[in-house]
């Protein structure tokens, strides 16, 4: 899995996981499932995971912490 930070929002890395075109182009052949609300991670100073579907999704969770619980 391949992590690169695509921003920093309120002291959050917020990362893509994996990329569609990766996902199904280097191995054909194998039956990877990816689940698709674990595609954007979010990780604090304190080591907390945050999991969303979007970029959207994880800021929004950021935001109002209390609606995701």
């Amino acid at each position: 899995m391949l992590l690169s930070m695509i921003e920093n929002y309120k002291g959050w890395n917020i990362s893509l996981t994996w990329e569609d075109k990766h996902c199904f182009l280097e191995n054909p052949g194998i039956n990877n499932t990816y689940n698709q609300k674990e595609k954007w991670k979010g990780v604090n100073l304190n080591g907390k995971s945050i999991y969303g579907a979007s970029l959207k999704e994880i800021r929004h969770i950021i935001d109002y912490p209390l609606l995701h619980k």
